[in-house]
Order: structure tokens, then C-alpha cells, then sequence
């Protein structure tokens, strides 16, 4: 029975390493936001590439990596994002290649050594992880303490579960092309009004610079002020990942995976949800303008996203 599982034992546990799924839908009227894997193609690519479900859950980690030692089982991964990684394999170590599939059995080790001019990757796992979920979301949310592995990250020493792989899987991607432009596309916001023109035009010819604050639930920017017209306090209402919300500083602040549910600053826009990969994978100190496009453009965008991830799978080769 114990053979029909895998068992990892987390080595060292990295700055930040979750359990993260598609997150958490119809929830926000109760305070709980939509979680979620913040790389929503690199976390879809690593299930593409294993045949697994596009919502199978995977090993989110910022920065520095997981190492990761397989006490018991044998299982089927794949590293997806910009990172760097070494991989022990019947005793020997090699350096790991992205976007491709790796048989471990008992003994074997994942080092992800960091990421790559970028801030997150994924470890995606044939059958995925056996943990705990809330509302048939495996996603963990920290700030709230619900989801996969109790709502908490990763720690030293901890096991991670799951049900073992017996048939080696030979699969890659053989080129993945990450946009490089520095131009993030943006719809306007529900309060671009409250905002002068000369300061709304300033907000897209000047450059933003992402700060070091970047986490799950925001990216603070800098470089380029901007404060309303009106009051940078309004009631409180719903928002959404993307919000480009304006506080009494000036630096905007775009709301990510893990925002609040409600807040009480203006809005000047929000960016489309096919350029929020792009921009959360961009590392502290990129430089980079807003680009305003219409709701049927990024409705278009989308289309064109997910027909991408459709067609990917006819893309995988034999490694």
C-alpha cells in the first residue's frame, strides 16, 4: 500500500513555497479572495506537460526554491518559469531543464536553486498533491488560513503526499517564447475620473518602476506619482487582481492573487488579466509604461490565451 504513494520531505523550504490550484471562485461576498496560482500559464504549462488536469494541484515558490528528498514512491514532475534547478538522480546531479518531465524514484532530490530574472515557478506533479482544500480549492491563502496544507506555506521538514507515478513520462516543450515589451495593457478604472487629464496622461507616457514590495496580494510601483483630483479615500467596494489603485502617497499599487476582497482607494485602471503574468513575473526595478486598450480588446486577448493553451499540448515532443 505504502508503494502506491510518494512521499517528499521538504529539505529546505524556500522564501515562500505554497500549494496552489485555480484558487477560489464565488467566495468574495464572504470576505475570501480568489487566491490562486499568481502564474497562471506557467502554472497551467507544468499540467500540460504532465497530462495533468489544467487544475491538478502544484508547488508555487518565489525567489528561492524548495529542496525537496523522495523518502518513498516514485513520481513524474516538471519545472516550469525561469529557474534554475538541480536534480539528483540515481546519485548523480544534473542540472535541470525547464518545461520538460523528470521520472524520481526513492532517494532522488529536486534543488530549485532560484528563479531567473523573474519571481515565481512551479513544481508540477503527475496526480498532483494530496492535501487539504477548501470550497474544491486546493490553493493555499496564506492570510486566511484556508486551502492546501492548512493554509499555510511549506516548512522544513514537512511531507508532502501524493499518489506515485510507475510510467516514465518523456515529455517536453521545446520552446516557450516569454514577452519581453515593457508595456503593460490596462483598462480604464472605475474612478479615472476622479483624476486630472494631465495626470492620467502622465500615468501612461511616464514610466513605473516595480518596487521591492511584490508579494501575493500586491505590487507597489514608484517613479511616477500620481494623486486624484478628489479625495484618495472613497467608500469601500469590491475589488478585483489587476486594480490599479491609487493611495495617499501617489505610488500605485496593483492588487495580485491574495488582495483584500474590498477597498477604499481610487482606481485608475486595471490590467488585463492576460499581461498580469507578464507583469508579476517582472523583478524588482524593471522599468515599464501602461498601456490603455478597450474591454473588447482584452476580452479578445483572452480568447487568444486560452486557444493558446489549447493548441500547447500539440507542441509537447519526446524528450
Amino acid at each position: 500500500m505504502n508503494n502506491q504513494h510518494y512521499n517528499l520531505r521538504v529539505l529546505r523550504e524556500g522564501l515562500i513555497s505554497t500549494i496552489q490550484d485555480n484558487g477560489f471562485t464565488k467566495l468574495q461576498h464572504i470576505g475570501i479572495t480568489t487566491g490562486g496560482a499568481i502564474d497562471d500559464f506557467s502554472y497551467k504549462l507544468g499540467n500540460i506537460i504532465l497530462s495533468n488536469k489544467l487544475n491538478t494541484p502544484s508547488i508555487e515558490f518565489a525567489k528561492l526554491g524548495p529542496k525537496l528528498l523522495v523518502e518513498q514512491g516514485s513520481l513524474n514532475i516538471a519545472i516550469t518559469g525561469r529557474v534554475n534547478f538541480l536534480l539528483k538522480l540515481n546519485g548523480d546531479y544534473i542540472k535541470g531543464t525547464t518545461n520538460r518531465s523528470y521520472f524520481l524514484n526513492k532517494d532522488d532530490e529536486i534543488d530549485v536553486q532560484s528563479t531567473e530574472n523573474s519571481n515565481y515557478g512551479y513544481i508540477a506533479i503527475k496526480n498532483g498533491i494530496l492535501t487539504s482544500s477548501f470550497e474544491g480549492s486546493y490553493s493555499t491563502l496564506i492570510p486566511s488560513q484556508i486551502g492546501g496544507n492548512n493554509g499555510k506555506k511549506i516548512s522544513i521538514n514537512q511531507l508532502i503526499k501524493g499518489i506515485s507515478s510507475f510510467n516514465y513520462l518523456n515529455n517536453k516543450i521545446s520552446k516557450i517564447n516569454y514577452e519581453t515589451d515593457k508595456f503593460v495593457r490596462v483598462t480604464k478604472g472605475p474612478q479615472m475620473h476622479f483624476f486630472k487629464i494631465k495626470d492620467i496622461k502622465k500615468f501612461f507616457n511616464e514610466e513605473f518602476e516595480i518596487s521591492t514590495n511584490i508579494n501575493r496580494i500586491g505590487i507597489r510601483l514608484s517613479n511616477n506619482i500620481v494623486k486624484p483630483l478628489k479625495s484618495h479615500n472613497i467608500d469601500s467596494e469590491g475589488i478585483i487582481k489587476g486594480s490599479v489603485q491609487i493611495p495617499g502617497d501617489g505610488n500605485p499599487i496593483i492588487l495580485a492573487s491574495d488582495h483584500p476582497t474590498i477597498g477604499g482607494y481610487p482606481k485608475i485602471a486595471t490590467v488585463i488579466m492576460t499581461d498580469f503574468v507578464k507583469l508579476i513575473q517582472m523583478p524588482p526595478r524593471t522599468k515599464f509604461f501602461f498601456k490603455e486598450i478597450t474591454i473588447q480588446e482584452a476580452e479578445r486577448l483572452l480568447v487568444d490565451y486560452q486557444e493558446t493553451l489549447n493548441n500547447i499540448r500539440k507542441l509537447l515532443i519526446k524528450a
